[in-house]
Order: structure tokens, then sequence, then C-alpha cells
């Protein structure tokens, strides 16, 4: 489809993969696979991009993969930033707050609290239910961490409980590339829209060359986005022709 609209006098924005997963080199992390976020706040950072880019910070729910980290969080970052990584060879760190709702001035007092009501049990079988995470993840972080999960919450000193909220609040993953081949919901690029004619979606280059859906330079941050996308430009093209088909015949 490109190579026949640049034929017939068109320009292709270069297309790239949207909307895909990111790899994490972390073998402990896939361990957590399956384990799911309702809600965190993930920044994408880039060493090719120097200015803030306020769309590379979102909040929503992730997932752990077998290869990394999923979910819309994930998704929408991969949908902003799609020419920013494919530029950097999809290499990065990805930040993470796992509690974007606990303020951090109230970590050391919600750790504190948690050490003394609980002295005399195991960390890794009580942490405070203020985080909702799960047992596997601060097993997870636990071992991050250095500390083992069979001393007891009395033991812990006031240094490991703020490197614990750190962790929590400032998690830093590196992204070492996309996800599986051909597990990209879309592509960013394709024919630019203005060179299309959208209440028509006929080209303004090329007389009677209509084009909807993948083609065109249109991604959104979700793939219902897109299908929908695909959709309407089609019912539009194809009602568009066959009016001109029924014109031809009157």
């Amino acid at each position: 489809g490109y190579t026949l609209a640049s034929q017939l006098g068109h320009s292709i924005v270069d297309p790239v993969s949207s909307l895909f997963t990111f790899k994490i080199e972390d073998l402990h992390l896939r361990e957590l696979s399956g384990v799911t976020f309702p809600k965190v706040k993930a920044r994408l950072k880039l060493d090719s991009v120097q200015k803030n880019i306020p769309q590379f910070t979102q909040v929503g729910p992730m997932l752990v993969t077998h290869w990394g980290l999923s979910g819309p969080v994930i998704l929408r970052l991969s949908a902003w930033g799609a020419r920013h990584l494919f530029s950097s060879g999809y290499k990065g760190r990805l930040i993470v707050d796992f509690i974007p709702d606990v303020h951090v001035g109230s970590l050391k007092s919600i750790l504190s609290h948690h050490k003394q009501q609980f002295a005399k049990q195991k960390v890794l079988n009580s942490y405070p239910p203020e985080f909702g995470i799960s047992k596997r993840f601060w097993s997870y972080v636990l071992e991050r961490q250095g500390l083992s999960g069979d001393i007891l919450w009395a033991s812990i000193s006031n240094n490991s409980l703020m490197s614990i909220g750190s962790l929590l609040k400032d998690c830093i993953f590196e992204i070492t590339g996309k996800g599986p081949f051909k597990d990209e919901f879309v592509t960013a690029g394709g024919v630019p829209l203005s060179e299309i004619s959208l209440n028509t979606m006929e080209s303004k280059i090329c007389s009677r060359l209509f084009f909807a859906g993948e083609i065109l330079n249109v991604d959104g941050v979700t793939g219902g986005f897109n299908f929908q996308n695909a959709w309407s430009g089609g019912f539009i093209a194809g009602t568009t022709i066959g009016g001109l088909a029924l014109g031809s015949y009157i």
C-alpha cells in the first residue's frame, strides 16, 4: 500500500511500531508474570530526549509478562514515544511509582508504624496494607533491596525502611527492547492526513484514489481507537465511492 501511494504522488511518513510492550531484562521480575497493578505512575526516560514531554508520564494499570511489562500505562507510553523509542533502538529506562496515591512524606511514618505494630513478624509475611501490593511483588522488593524475608520487622534499620520506600516510589527498569515481533497493535506513519480530504477520504493528489485504515498516518493510544478509525474511514470512503458509482449510472 505504501509503495502504491508513493507511486501515485503521495509522501509517506516513515512507519514505525506503536502500542507495544516493553522488554525488561530482569529474571526476578519474570517470576512475577501475571501480577497486575491497578494503578501505577510510569515515566519513560530516553537518552535521546532531553526536553520534558508530559505524555512520557502516564498513570494507569500495569501488567508483568514473561518478557517484561505491559498493560494500558505501558501501551500509552509506547504510543506517545513510538518514534523516539524507534530512534533509540528501543532502549531506555522506565521509572515506576507503584504507590502513586501514597505521598512520599507519609512513607516513613507508614513503614515505621508497621515495624512497631508487627515487630515480631517476618518481613515477608507482613507489609503495610496501604501499599495495595501483592505478596509476590513485596518479595521482589525485598530481594531487590538485598533483604531476607525471614528477618523480623524489629531487625530492619531505618535506612532499610527508607530504601524500601524509595524503591516503591521510584523503581527503575532498563528497557532492552519491545515485545515479541508482530505483537504490536498498530503502526504509526503512512500517508499524511493533510493529503486526504477527510470528509470523503479521497486523495487531494490523485483523483478517485481513496484511503482508509492503517495506510494513513493515524495511531491512537488504544487499539479500539484504531479499529474505529479504520471502520469509520472505510465507511466514509465506501459511501463516497458508492455515491460516485451511482451517479455515473444516472
